[in-house]
């Protein structure tokens, strides 16, 4: 989450910082002859937060003679210094418009009736800058977006105070950083020109200056988590890299609400892969993901984990990721398949911390996710009485953002591949050598709930719920 300080108006706010030190306890054993001491090793990790503070003068005052006539006003101006300080490693970002509650023009309430300068209407030279107005130049050039302006050499408008970050107008924002600062100032400049046709006095508002840490890009699947689901947009795409290999892969929010992988799991190879709770999705005691079967020997098992690598064996997809590698249903989830009930889903799965399995459920249409993910993006189908879709196009669900591709399956050797894709689903089958998994093929077929033998080797497409 974004820290926020602001100066309302010009009040200065630090948000310190707790640091945690976690650690663990080490034990020494003896023995009834000899001492014999036991050790293990204990990580310290520091955690520190990120912080910031703002400070800007209480006060910003314009003294100003008014021409006698419009052509003899003069600009008059005033500057301030913005002092932002953060130790968030990519920077912050500095906002300023009216204070809430208060207006854009400056307003002399002591003149009956009160008087008021208005602020600009747009961006405008020193040279030009129109009488009875005032502005403030040494913002940023926006001027390349929707409703922005040059602000960095011209005066521009103060906006008005707006509670929705996201549908702010580009020079709500004065300056962006990337990295931290101890302090870093901005310089503002606060300009008014006024002939004699405004009534003596002082005319004033509140203006709020605002700095918010800036996000933390994620760039690995294990630190995408369901919040970071929520805030992404629909069909928004991401590139993250699974840090248990760095093998990078494409993910998107999908119309159903759920954030999907939308190219096969390709983790494992020629040596075995020990996966904890720190990187995987399993349980408390790890997985290890054994070294893959070379082709043609694989007779399958219902009691051990196997995969065939499809990556490594075809060197010409390895690059591109596209296949990734075939499980069994007991490697798919991480040995938990072992225990799972009739129609009951496996509790761990080899996809990344954060991530899980597809639930297939009970119904095909109320509590299957692929069919919910599948149902926003498939039209013109036909809907068969044996639940599964007809005459899709197929063009409806092997492009972005679902991509899904014919991969085919392994069972021994590679069987289909080119003209269907299977998944392996978290679901177990009403037969106890079977599991439930996805499939469609070219003919335009899709299954949303397909039973299989668990020895046979299907892709994965992992996702993080939204909620």
């Amino acid at each position: 989450m974004n820290k926020v300080i602001r100066v309302i108006p010009f009040l200065m706010f630090v948000l310190l910082a707790g640091l945690f030190i976690s650690s663990s306890n080490l034990s020494i054993n003896s023995g009834s002859a000899h001492a014999t001491q036991a050790s293990t090793n204990t990580e310290i990790a520091l955690n520190v937060d990120s912080v910031i503070n703002i400070s800007a003068p209480t006060t910003a005052t314009i003294n100003c003679n008014p021409g006698a006539t419009a052509a003899a006003a003069q600009l008059c101006t005033t500057n301030v210094t913005v002092g932002v300080g953060t130790n968030n490693i990519t920077g912050y970002t500095l906002q300023m418009n009216a204070t809430s509650g208060s207006p854009t023009a400056l307003t002399n309430s002591a003149a009956s009736p009160a008087a008021t300068i208005p602020t600009l209407f747009q961006a405008y030279s020193s040279s030009n800058f129109p009488i009875n107005s005032w502005g403030y130049t040494g913002g940023l050039d926006k001027s390349s977006e929707t409703g922005g302006y040059d602000c960095s050499t011209n005066y521009c408008p103060i906006l008005a105070y707006n509670s929705d970050s996201s549908s702010y107008a580009p020079n709500h924002v004065i300056k962006v950083t990337d990295a931290p600062s101890t302090t870093s100032n901005t310089d503002i400049t606060f300009g008014a020109k006024v002939d004699i046709s405004k009534p003596s006095g002082t005319y004033s508002t509140s203006v709020t200056f605002t700095a918010v840490t800036n996000e933390v890009p994620i760039t690995t699947m294990q630190d995408f988590d369901s919040a970071a689901c929520a805030n992404a947009t629909m069909d928004q795409t991401f590139t993250l890299t699974d840090t248990r290999d760095n093998t990078e892969y494409t993910v998107a929010k999908l119309q159903d609400g759920n954030c999907w992988m939308t190219q096969n799991l390709a983790l494992g190879g020629s040596t075995a892969m020990n996966l904890t709770q720190a990187d995987s999705n399993v349980g408390p005691s790890g997985f290890t993901l054994p070294a893959s079967v070379t082709e043609g020997s694989w007779a399958g098992s219902l009691d051990s984990p196997e995969f065939f690598d499809y990556a490594g064996n075809y060197p010409s997809q390895q690059a591109t990721n596209k296949y990734g590698n075939y499980y069994n249903w007991n490697a798919a989830t991480a040995g938990s398949g072992t225990s799972a009930t009739i129609s009951s889903d496996a509790s761990h799965s080899i996809c990344p911390k954060n991530w899980r399995l597809p639930s297939v459920g009970t119904d095909v249409t109320t509590d299957n996710e692929f069919y919910t993910m599948l149902n926003n993006y498939i039209s013109g189908a036909t809907w068969n009485l044996d639940y599964y879709w007809s005459d899709v196009p197929t063009s409806q669900f092997t492009t972005p953002p679902i991509s899904l591709v014919f991969s085919g399956g392994y069972y021994g050797d590679v069987y289909s591949q080119s003209d269907s894709c299977t998944w392996w689903a978290s679901t177990a089958s009403v037969e106890p050598t079977d599991s439930f998994f996805s499939y469609a093929d070219s003919d335009g077929n899709i299954y949303p709930r397909y039973d299989e033998n668990k020895r046979t080797g299907q892709s994965i497409r992992c996702l993080v719920p939204s909620t």
